[in-house]
């Protein structure tokens, strides 16, 4: 019955504000955190010169608002191991990407799929949702996208 006489109440209000306000609680239900390359850049790194190894130096705003949460981002599938089921997200096409030594190591994304997604090919410009983890040790890509997923 509550229900129900506040919904009466809502309907009241100007159609529009009912509008607004259902879509905004509708978004912050459904919606992952949209991740963008410019906050992932905001990551610094010093290079160990006898082993080689980045360390990356994680802003605050990516252990605060990203770290273990699900989010989206869009960048260039790459293939890296087709058969081990590896592909990287990369910010730049594979021809200036991380991996040609033409970008930063701030510039990739690990993808761990919960499934296998097939075959891609190589630069295919893609959304993919998953949970982001960093990676603190030095080993492998500073990102991850734990359970990832093409997304659209």
């Amino acid at each position: 019955m509550l229900i129900a006489s506040t919904l009466l109440k809502l309907w009241h209000m100007p159609k529009y504000l009912f509008l607004a306000l259902s879509l905004f609680i509708g978004f912050n239900v459904l919606a992952q955190k949209n991740l963008a390359w410019p906050v992932l850049a905001m990551t610094n790194y010093s290079q160990d010169p006898s082993t080689g190894l980045y360390t990356p130096q994680f802003p605050k705003i990516l252990e605060d608002q990203f770290e273990g949460q699900e989010v989206i981002i869009a960048g260039y599938l790459i293939p890296v191991d087709v058969e081990a089921n590896t592909y990287a997200l990369s910010k730049n096409p594979f021809s200036s990407c991380f991996f040609c030594g033409n970008a930063g190591p701030e510039t990739v994304i690990e993808l761990k799929f919960t499934a296998d997604p097939g075959r891609f090919a190589t630069d295919k410009y893609l959304p993919i949702k998953g949970t982001l983890k960093l990676n603190r040790n030095g080993s492998g890509l500073f990102f991850t996208l734990e359970n990832a997923e093409i997304s659209g």
